[in-house]
């Protein structure tokens, strides 16, 4: 028998043991506070905690001063760490539109007839959208459709029409129009329009929305996780102003039978070419991190930290990568994503001030996950605290739905300490089960240490119907359950911070598709971790998985794709819809920069599991 194994499993028994019973006698101040911080969180007073918004402040105010409340010390003489974020895109000083249209007169060669020049009033007439480059050209015109090229549905709007150098007119949606359970719906999406558009050759695009209640209401100018770099200007225009530029098929019929027949119905706009101009500049908003540490009790282990965190942010009112159907803006209050985690991480700090350990503890709340891991980057790249002192990271990001008594640990392959340890420590606990997985890998803020070769674990209740919606909301959430988590987290908390020696640090060989790869539909698995960074050249990637055919192909992190065969990649939007038409066993020939030198290197697909 092993004893010191014995001892190890009995000293963790004791210690869930006191931590339940603290939990029983205890019960109105940890399932009371929980419940006080995320109702006070996901209220519609704080509108969705988005950055840069008074919202987003007041959700910052009130853990500040819970941790300030608990006694958590500063981080270098401060609780927070200010960044600059862009958030979305306004209008720069020089956005023009113009028509130079000829009008055919009986008699007149159309060569000897002088175009009529029609300008378009901005904001009214049209608008830029949010993933057009900035620049001007000038050039004739084509309507394209919908847009929509698939080999699966054997439907191309591009078949038997040049649009080299042109500039396209699309209609929003498909021909099944705005039908639920779309068999095109992975097509409906303006970046895919606009790749597709760029991919046949054309310059420009102008966006029509089909008919209907909202044909003339345009879309805001927000960011997503992609960045603007199409490749191309792409504007919206309202659907009247547009019709009258269809002189010989007006756009109705034309909308009409191809949504009928669902046949392709493409064409040149003869005698007419349309000046664009665009220039966008970001629109940043300030916002913080926030953070407070308990300062280990070893005289050097109190050196290494310890981080546990979550992210407070959340969509506001909606945007571009809400779930909301409904037209209407609605307050995203956020309260399993992610007032769960950061309620737990407050009550988390609360009892690591009464119980420090040998290594110094740090409670963080990352600001600006929703777009693009933000907050956390900007925590191990600026090095508040430097990541080879982190001795490991657990992060919480959606803890509140829990059921069936069971929860995601993903990660426990970043260290050979983890799966024994969490073992014990679930074997301890009779209420808790943990659901493991290797890889951290994955669209939160535990990837941006993980990246920095730090062992890192993510802690998740699972995915609903209510995500990325209005409807996730206080009512939804187990509060028992999360009291049942945040006393496992404690003793893990207190596992870890009194270890004789720091989790090593493993890098996981990837089973499964990285993040990004097939969330839309990919039947393949390529092998990188992508970089959300502004990068005008092509594709940044963070990494290759280890095993994966990318890291087969000699992929490494900073790398920059720019062609996947001869389809162009400029950013994460127009890699996934290639893999989309892409099969296991495929060769691709990868062009991609590294340190500017342009390279080329062959990833063989493999299927993603």
């Amino acid at each position: 028998m092993n004893f010191k194994r014995l001892t190890n499993f009995v000293q963790i028994l004791i210690l869930v043991s006191t931590l339940n019973l603290f939990a029983q006698t205890e019960k109105s101040l940890v399932y009371t506070a929980a419940k006080e911080h995320l109702t006070y969180l996901a209220s519609d007073e704080l509108e969705g905690r988005f950055p840069g918004t008074p919202g987003m402040d007041k959700a910052r105010d009130y853990i500040l001063n819970k941790f300030k409340e608990f006694g958590l010390k500063p981080i270098n003489g401060s609780y927070l760490q200010q960044l600059e974020v862009p958030i979305g895109y306004e209008l720069g000083e020089k956005n023009e539109v113009y028509f130079n249209v000829i009008i055919p007169k009986p008699g007149v060669p159309i060569e000897m007839s002088r175009p009529m020049r029609k300008s378009w009033d901005l904001t009214s007439d049209w608008l830029p959208l949010s993933i057009s480059d900035d620049g001007e050209l000038e050039a004739p015109l084509a309507f394209c459709g919908f847009g929509i090229s698939s080999k699966d549905l054997k439907y191309d709007d591009y078949e038997g029409i040049d649009v080299k150098d042109k500039i396209v007119i699309i209609l929003t949606h498909s021909p099944n129009g705005e039908m639920k359970d779309d068999p095109f719906e992975p097509y409906k999406s303006y970046r895919y329009k606009a790749t597709n558009a760029r991919d046949h050759g054309a310059k420009g695009i102008i966006f029509v929305k089909i008919n209907g209640d909202s044909a003339s209401v345009f879309e805001p100018l927000e960011k997503d996780r992609f960045e603007r770099n199409t490749g191309l200007l792409a504007i919206q225009v309202n659907r009247t102003k547009i019709s009258e530029y269809f002189p010989r098929r007006s756009l109705y019929p034309t909308e009409m039978k191809i949504m009928e027949t669902k046949k392709p119905n493409s064409f040149d706009i003869p005698n007419s070419k349309i000046y664009i101009k665009v220039q966008l500049k970001d629109k940043i908003a300030k916002t913080d991190n926030v953070f407070g540490m308990v300062e280990g009790t070893d005289a050097t282990l109190k050196n290494e930290y310890i981080v546990v965190g979550a992210h407070y942010d959340h969509l506001g009112w909606g945007g571009p990568t809400s779930m909301y159907q409904s037209k209407t803006p609605k307050i995203h209050n956020g309260a399993d994503d992610n007032a769960s985690g950061t309620s737990a991480v407050i009550e988390l700090a609360r009892y690591a001030a009464e119980n420090p350990t040998k290594r110094s503890l740090v409670f963080v709340a990352f600001t600006s996950e929703e777009l693009g891991i933000i907050g956390s980057n900007a925590f191990v790249n600026q090095k508040i605290i430097a990541p080879e002192n982190i001795a490991m990271m657990i992060n919480l990001d959606m803890v509140g739905r829990f059921h069936d008594n069971s929860i995601y640990l993903m990660g426990t392959g970043s260290s050979p300490a983890f799966e024994p340890i969490f073992d014990e420590l679930d074997a301890a606990d009779s209420v808790l089960t943990l659901n493991k997985s290797d890889s951290p890998l994955g669209a939160s803020d535990q990837t941006a240490f993980y990246l920095k070769n730090v062992p890192s674990v993510f802690f998740f209740t699972g995915v609903h119907l209510d995500y990325h919606k209005p409807s996730d909301d206080v009512d939804k959430i187990n509060f028992d359950g999360m009291e049942t988590i945040i006393n496992f987290l404690d003793a893990a908390v207190q596992k870890f911070g009194n270890l004789d020696n720091r989790p090593p640090f493993h890098k996981v060989s990837e089973k499964s598709p990285a993040h990004g790869e097939n969330r839309s539909g990919s039947k393949v698995k390529f092998g990188i971790v992508p970089n959300f960074d502004r990068e005008p050249l092509g594709m940044k990637i963070s990494g290759a998985s280890p095993g994966s055919p990318a890291e087969k192909a000699g992929l490494q992190g900073d790398d920059i794709i720019t062609k996947l065969n001869d389809t162009g990649i400029m950013n994460l939007h127009d890699f996934t819809f290639f893999l989309r038409e892409s099969k296991p066993g495929d060769k691709i020939k990868v062009t991609f920069l590294r340190k500017g030198k342009e390279m080329t290197t062959d990833v063989i697909l493999t299927g993603s599991e």
